[in-house]
């Protein structure tokens, strides 16, 4: 090989070389499921997120940051961000974009592994609270940088013909005086001159968490904003005893006509690449004992 052709292939290499070092990639992978038996019913086994995550980032000739995450389940959902210095701009053509309000609204007052969302209605399938997230669809988000400590999230989800013509959403997160504050909302317009039956509505929420003397309290808010006034009010205080994480949380969900509190006690058992843990759920609707019950969870997740 002559002079000029080392020195090109030497140039060529050195080039590449610079690039693998500013690109990255990474797999992750999580996993979150129990076992479970509800009133006598038997035992069951289900899981809420079986994910791997292929993530990749890079940075463009203009110094922006590029990354690009692809969740592959029984379906891939590739969400992608562009960070411009003032802000992340991300988007997604397959629903993988987040509402804001989805983004924030898991609830301060849960101290459960599994057993845990936001609003009591949703993991019960109630399904009263919508926070407006599967509806988004194909959408786009900013991402506010730090704020005085609080970061701001806007996302608009795009038209669907016949469902929404589009869900508008915010959600803002950051401490104050050492009190965890966060808060959102989303306008969900429905497309009724297109043939969807829902209903224009605004659902929102707010919750405070609090660290004192080894106690980590919560409270949280949520409003649904739907034809039955629905209406969720959460506390909940959790700590550390004798090497496990115990919590107990409570909550009150009024409607029109039925009203339903709930009460979970939960124990977890973090064991490195696992954590364990046993659940407890109590369900007690006004009007009778017809829809109360009592459910045992025995849950692990396993992330990678």
């Amino acid at each position: 090989m002559n002079r000029s052709k080392i020195l090109s292939a030497s140039a060529l290499a050195s080039l590449m070389a610079a690039g693998a070092a500013q690109a990255e990639m990474a797999v992750s992978g999580y996993l979150l499921g129990a076992f479970y038996d509800s009133d006598g019913g038997g035992l069951a086994n289900a899981h809420t997120s079986e994910t791997v995550t292929v993530s990749y980032s890079d940075s463009l000739n203009n110094g922006m940051g590029l990354s690009v995450a692809m969740d592959i389940t029984d379906t891939l959902a590739t969400n992608v961000s562009i960070d411009t210095g003032m802000g992340t701009i991300g988007f997604s053509a397959d629903g993988k974009q987040d509402s804001a309000l989805d983004k924030v609204d898991g609830s301060t007052a849960c101290f459960g592994l599994y057993y845990c969302s936001n609003a009591y209605s949703t993991v019960s399938g109630g399904g009263t609270y919508n926070d407006g997230d599967s509806l988004s669809g194909n959408s786009i988000g900013y991402i506010s940088p730090s704020i005085n400590g609080f970061t701001i999230r806007a996302t608009h989800g795009l038209e669907t013909s016949g469902s929404v013509l589009g869900v508008d959403s915010i959600g803002v997160t950051g401490s104050i005086m050492g009190v965890t504050v966060k808060a959102g909302m989303a306008d969900i317009n429905y497309d009724q001159a297109g043939g969807s039956t829902g209903t224009d509505n605004t659902p929102s929420m707010y919750a405070l968490g609090y660290s004192i003397a080894g106690l980590d309290l919560g409270y949280a808010f949520y409003d649904s904003d739907d034809t039955a006034s629905s209406e969720e009010t959460q506390y909940g205080v959790g700590t550390s005893v004798m090497g496990m994480y115990v919590g107990a949380q409570f909550g009150a969900h009024d409607t029109t006509g039925n009203d339903t509190d709930y009460m979970t006690l939960s124990a977890i058992k973090d064991m490195g690449a696992a954590s364990f843990s046993y659940e407890y759920i109590e369900t007690d609707q006004a009007g009778g004992t017809t829809n109360d019950s009592d459910a045992h969870y025995f849950a692990y997740s396993i992330g990678f």
